[in-house]
């Protein structure tokens, strides 16, 4: 049985090593990039033919939530999302078999939340990562009715060894930067690459629909992680970063802040339940790996 996965957002850095993985799984994989097959993320075009007889599509696309939060790139970031979850649903709505669609979304759904332990039947927060989100899995689950499974893959912080957020932090550590960010005591769902692609091969082969929180088991705070971060790299001293920093440099064109002091204390329920099994469980294992270390 021929079993073929199309992915739009191949180019990106999970697209690259979801590819990558399921290649090497015996699957046939079929790429989309913007401007080829008129694929622009919104218009229905030439690039359905991919879809025909597919097992899965998933759907990567949505721009960085890295760019400076300017109304324009507000509206960048939640129309590239909606509009590309949107059309897809369009096209999947006209096969008489459609593929089962795997969609991206983001644990920023649940917003900035404290101490409390968050699962996928927690409500959404209110921010605006927590609207983009509502409204990105919206164009899910409002799409027209389907026989195959639906799922909305709520990633937290990918961690892997050549890209992701680890890549710059560990660069800092390496230098005494790798101090933690505002107090610390921010929680920060972390998963490893590896899990991450594991997970979506899983969710395609279970016949899971919903929402799923691809993120790794054991959440730990910011100031833990910098601590761990620290000792992998074997460099002692880490300066903290104040909040206030953060803000600053926002405004020079990092990051909004919040994606760097919101707290979200979010497990894999779903996942677990339906019985995945991560390689990476804890945040030592995977930091070690990523950096070529020794647990």
């Amino acid at each position: 049985m021929d079993r073929s996965v199309v992915i739009i957002g191949v180019t990106g850095f999970l697209g690259r090593h979801l590819q990558a993985h399921l290649s090497k799984q015996g699957w046939r994989v079929i790429g989309l990039k913007r401007g080829e097959n008129g694929w622009d993320g919104k218009s229905r075009g030439p690039w359905e033919s991919a879809l025909a007889g597919a097992t899965a599509i998933v759907n990567l696309a949505g721009a960085p939530i890295t760019l400076p939060w300017t109304t324009t790139n507000r509206e960048l970031i939640l129309r590239s999302r909606v509009e590309s979850t949107h059309v897809v649903g369009q096209a999947l709505s006209e096969m008489a078999s459609p593929p089962i669609w795997v969609n991206a979304s983001a644990v920023g759904i649940y917003g900035n939340r404290g101490d409390e332990l968050l699962t996928e039947n927690s409500a959404p927060g209110s921010d605006f990562l927590a609207e983009v989100c509502v409204k990105w899995e919206a164009a899910l689950t409002q799409s027209p009715p389907s026989p195959s499974p639906r799922i909305a893959l709520r990633t937290g912080i990918v961690f892997g060894p050549d890209g992701g957020a680890l890549t710059p932090l560990a660069k800092l550590a390496r230098i005494g930067l790798g101090g933690q960010l505002g107090n610390g005591r921010q929680w920060m769902p972390w998963i490893h690459i590896r899990d991450h692609i594991r997970l979506v091969e899983f969710l395609i082969e279970s016949n899971i629909s919903g929402a799923v929180n691809a993120v790794g088991p054991v959440p730990v705070e910011n100031r833990e992680f910098a601590k761990i971060l620290r000792q992998t790299v074997h460099f002692p001293i880490g300066v903290p970063t104040p909040a206030f920093a953060l803000t600053a440099a926002s405004k020079l064109g990092g990051p909004d802040p919040s994606v760097l002091l919101n707290s979200t204390r979010v497990v894999p329920q779903h996942a677990l339940d339906a019985g995945f099994r991560f390689e990476y469980g804890n945040l030592a294992s995977a930091l070690a790996d990523c950096l070529g270390r020794s647990p």
